[in-house]
C-alpha cells in the first residue's frame, strides 16, 4: 500500500520536473578568464560567410562586443583599431558587432573609421555568440591566448583603458 503510494508520488514529481525542465533554457555563465573561449556561433564576417574564432587559435586575439547604441564603443573602436596597428602580426583584434540589423552596424563601424580591427557580425536577435559570452557590459573585451583561453576580461571602456591594454599585451605577447 505505501510502496504503491510512494511509486504515485515519484511518478508525478518526475513528471512534474521533467514538464519544468522541457520548458527551461539551458545556464549560461558568462565567460571569465580561464575559460576556453567559445566558437562564435552564427557570426558572420562582412562577406556574409560564417566567422570561426578557431581560425585564429595559434594567435594572440583582443575580441571585443557592442554596437551601435553603445555609447562607449565610440571611443573604444577607435582606440583597438590603433593598437591592433602597433600589434599587427602578433595580436589579431576582432570587433563583435552585436546589432540586429548588420547594414547598421557596418555604418556604425565605417562612420569610426574601424580598419585594422577584423569585423564579425552577430545579431543579437539571430545569433547565439552573445548569449554563449554573456559579456558582463557594453563593450566587454576578451583577451584570448593562442591555446584559446580567456586570460583577461575587461568590461566597459573608459580614459586610460588603451595604455593599459597596451601594457597588459606587452607583458602577455612574447
Amino acid at each position: 500500500m505505501y510502496t504503491h503510494a510512494i511509486r504515485s508520488v515519484i511518478v508525478a514529481l518526475g513528471l512534474a520536473l521533467a514538464l519544468v525542465g522541457a520548458g527551461a533554457a539551458p545556464a549560461r555563465a558568462e565567460v571569465k578568464p580561464g575559460d576556453r573561449a567559445p566558437e562564435l556561433d552564427g557570426a558572420r564576417d562582412e562577406r556574409g560567410k560564417a566567422f570561426k574564432l578557431k581560425a585564429y587559435r595559434g594567435k594572440w586575439v583582443v575580441m571585443t562586443f557592442g554596437g551601435s547604441w553603445c555609447k562607449p564603443c565610440k571611443k573604444e573602436l577607435p582606440a583597438w583599431d590603433r593598437l591592433a596597428g602597433k600589434w599587427a602580426g602578433k595580436v589579431v583584434f576582432i570587433a563583435v558587432n552585436l546589432d540586429n540589423d548588420k547594414a547598421k552596424g557596418k555604418k556604425f563601424m565605417d562612420g569610426l573609421k574601424v580598419r585594422k580591427m577584423l569585423r564579425a557580425y552577430a545579431p543579437e536577435e539571430t545569433t547565439a555568440a552573445a548569449d554563449i559570452y554573456s559579456p558582463p557590459k557594453q563593450p566587454s573585451t576578451y583577451v584570448i591566448d593562442p591555446k584559446g583561453i580567456v586570460r583577461d576580461l575587461h568590461a566597459g571602456y573608459e580614459s586610460g583603458d588603451e595604455a593599459k591594454l597596451d601594457r597588459l599585451l606587452g607583458r602577455l605577447v612574447k
